[in-house]
């Protein structure tokens, strides 16, 4: 490009930039007034909760000082940087599905999408699955596994009753950590207890809370199912476990063409697509993949009765049709879409829903790597976990938690009746020698991984973001497990966290506070620095 040519271009896009941001201050200073109407109303909602809450009957809730940690993992006591003499990896895989034999005549609910009256399942367009893999890096400080669901989020209190199922086994086999996240798509089953029929749901628990009739409570969630759960999670897992095999693991990041796109400003996305490859030494065996990439799974209306696993499942199942065990794992995607024309596999069937052509392309187009895009991962495998509170401003969950329709991990802070905080856990692992992992219980905003916050000038609280990005605290090659652990719902920055009556504002409706991404990201720096010593 000649010199005056590349001036000019750059001249001009900067008067364009420059222009952008001074028409959005204009916009910004117009609606000031709307902005103080926005905040009233979110004032006048968030009082009517917190006047709601202080008049419901008290659950049992433990205070914070008297809680206990039951069922939380630390992980490894201690961390390596270079891999164990002889060292090699292990890993076992085990997957089931979990859609309940009666989906067609049982009571079950849509998870995703509040719908009045809820969205009852009627029928199954494709699988929902409990998928695993367990990890071991040849050190002998311990196995670590990953299991996701096919849900929308499973929340603390659940990922605690599965690891206190293992607990057993865990000690025998010497496992560290085990790590329960969902592809968060909007078309499975509720596993959360928000989606079932509420007018029915809120009286019922009302009573019940208070008159202590703890076991006429009822949710979203079916009883039956989340044994079902329960019970392959642990059986899946213990089968990973003892199927372990010793092999070599690669890892790539690679374009992830175009396949996310950020429906929020600052319009920050993860657009690569992280992949492990684990290949046994018995040849006979099967190749075990990991894919992580980030972009929510909403592919149905709101008003679907249908159950579908949607994109997430069908890279897993095109890749196991090609020969390869799979798991994914969902990242930052908190208002990220996904643009399902990114991929298309070769063999599509044009009367295909674009979210199966999507998922199927993935798969293929991972499948098909060149092997110099893969570098072969050291036997290095450290991770560390830390409970994380986090109070709860957002009275929403002050009533999910009193009338127990939700199972987060909730405690009293002090004798008020408005003063609830959010028991949560975050985590911080390494792969090898450069890829890290940021695990994180909710729906991150991707600017938060990776920076490009909005400045004062553009926020909706007028003041700059004042912390770095956990990119910026663990270093480069960090990619982040959402949904990890627990589904606390959005994690907003502070300095943009406004309104729910505002544009482009609905993540902080389901948020537990306007603080929750400082805390995390606070936490985050804590854990890295514990570490690191």
């Amino acid at each position: 490009m000649k010199k005056r040519t590349a001036a000019f271009l750059s001249a001009a896009a900067f008067a364009a930039g420059s222009a952008v941001t001074i028409k959005l201050q204009q916009e910004l200073k117009k609606d000031e007034n709307k902005r103080k109407l926005y905040d009233t109303g979110n004032k006048t909602v968030f009082s009517v909760l917190r006047g709601i809450s202080t008049v419901l009957p008290e659950p049992p809730m433990p205070h914070l000082i008297d809680f206990d940690s039951e069922g939380f993992m630390k992980g490894h006591e201690t961390f390596i940087d270079k891999p164990r003499r002889g060292a090699k990896w292990s890993l076992g895989f085990a997957c089931d599905s979990i859609i309940p034999d009666d989906i067609s005549t049982g009571e079950y609910y849509l998870g995703g999408y509040l719908s009045m009256p809820p969205n009852r399942v009627e029928g199954v367009l494709d699988g929902l699955m409990f998928r695993c893999v367990a990890l071991n890096d040849g050190s002998g400080r311990g196995t670590v596994v990953f299991g996701v669901l096919d849900a929308v989020g499973f929340s603390s209190g659940d990922v605690r009753e599965i690891r206190n199922r293992l607990k057993d086994f865990a000690e025998e086999n010497n496992i560290v950590s085990i790590n329960i996240s969902s592809t968060h798509c909007h078309s499975g089953i509720d596993t959360q207890g928000l989606w079932g029929d509420l007018k029915e749901i809120i009286p019922n628990n009302f009573k019940a809370v208070k008159n202590n009739e703890l076991e006429k409570i009822k949710t979203g969630k079916n009883p039956k199912h989340m044994e079902l759960i329960f019970g392959i999670a642990v059986d899946s897992i213990k089968r990973a476990v003892n199927s372990m095999t010793p092999g070599t693991l690669y890892r790539a990041t690679v374009e992830g063409r175009g396949y996310a796109r950020d429906k929020r400003p600052p319009n920050v996305v993860v657009d690569e697509i992280t992949t492990f490859r684990f290949v046994p030494d018995d040849k006979d065996k099967r190749p075990t993949r990991l894919v992580m990439m980030a972009a929510h799974p909403t592919s149905f209306p709101d008003k679907n009765k249908m159950v579908s696993g949607d994109y997430p499942y069908h890279i897993c199942n095109k890749l196991h049709k090609l020969g390869e065990n799979a798991v994914f794992f969902q990242g930052p995607q908190a208002a990220v879409a996904s643009n399902k024309g990114a991929f298309k596999a070769s063999d599509s069937n044009e009367d295909d829903p674009p979210y199966k052509k999507m998922g199927e392309g993935v798969a293929e187009y991972l499948y098909n790597l060149p092997e110099e895009t893969y570098e072969k991962v050291k036997p290095i495998l450290n991770i560390r976990h830390k409970e994380v509170i986090l109070k709860a401003t957002n009275h929403l969950y002050h009533v999910l938690g009193k009338l127990m329709i939700a199972n987060n991990v909730m405690v009293k802070t002090s004798g008020k009746k408005d003063d609830i905080s959010v028991i949560t856990e975050i985590g911080y692992a390494e792969i090898g020698e450069t890829l890290k992992l940021a695990l994180v219980p909710g729906e991150l905003m991707p600017e938060i991984l990776k920076g490009g916050f909005f400045k004062s000038s553009e926020a909706y609280n007028r003041v700059d973001w004042a912390m770095p990005s956990l990119t910026d605290i663990a270093g480069e090659g960090l990619v982040g497990i959402g949904l990890c652990n627990d589904s606390i719902g959005y994690i907003v920055p502070d300095n943009d966290f406004g309104s729910i009556f505002a544009p482009l504002h609905y993540e902080e409706s389901v948020s537990v506070g306007e603080n929750t991404a400082s805390t995390i990201v606070t936490e985050f720096m804590k854990l890295v620095e514990e570490v690191k010593k």
